[in-house]
């Protein structure tokens, strides 16, 4: 499969398309392969981005989980860290309803860094790295330097976060460090893009406190705020 260029526009039919073929991986081939005989009626396959079409937000956590994304084919859909997600989403007006598989995005659409479902929930670096031409090719369709409105990248841990920077174009990473990685951080790093960076909502940090509700809300109301989006208590909405 051709590698994407930065700077290639693409159809979201392409692109998704490209993502649905991708087999660079032989480990995470092979262990997709081995959840397909496990558990046949999951989706068990690469997952693409989904969401707004006109998204001024684009969230990016790390990879599909077993129960979540592998299972129903939608990224952060299906298991307890989507379920914790969503109730936020939908507080801050990005999604219609705090059900995952229920709701629709307003102004937002979701994506992972890789698109496979890896051992352990942990991709390793050839992986991160293979996957780096379907996200640029996510992000040349998000972001250009000719946009008008302000767009902000929303990085889910800091994993993500990382190769979320390494996945952005030479105009605007080249000669710069990647903005440390915090909960709540915020970073301009071109003319109408911002950078905000956000604790997982995985069960490690739900379970232990160290995200809670309102961290995450005050996350996604100041991400709304960026990109002039009405919430569902603002009284423009």
């Amino acid at each position: 499969m051709r590698p994407v260029a930065v700077s290639e526009r693409i159809s979201v039919r392409e692109r998704r398309a490209r993502i649905a073929a991708c087999r660079r991986c032989p480990r995470l081939v092979a262990w997709i392969d081995e959840q397909r005989e496990r558990e046949p009626s999951h989706h068990n396959a690469p997952v693409p981005d989904w969401g707004d079409l006109q998204a001024r937000v684009l969230l990016v956590g790390l990879a599909p989980g077993r129960l979540g994304a592998n299972r129903t084919g939608r990224a952060f859909v299906g298991d307890s860290s989507s379920n914790f997600l969503f109730n936020g989403l939908a507080e801050a007006g990005f999604a219609t309803s705090a059900q995952p598989a229920q709701a629709q995005l307003r102004g937002l659409a979701i994506t992972n860094v890789v698109k496979c479902l890896p051992p352990q929930n942990a991709p390793v670096r050839t992986e991160l790295r293979n996957c780096q031409s379907h996200l640029r090719a996510e992000l040349a369709a998000f972001w250009s330097p000719r946009v008008r409105q302000p767009r902000v990248l929303l990085s889910l841990g800091g994993v993500a976060h990382r190769a979320l920077w390494q996945a952005l174009p030479e105009s605007v990473s080249a000669g710069r460090a990647c903005p440390p990685f915090s909960h709540g951080g915020e970073s301009e790093i071109a003319d109408n893009l911002r950078l905000v960076s956000c604790f997982h909502t995985s069960k490690l940090n739900t379970q232990t406190g160290r995200l809670t509700p309102d961290m995450l809300r005050e996350v996604l109301l100041r991400v709304s705020a960026l990109v002039g989006l009405a919430s569902p208590h603002d009284p423009r909405s």
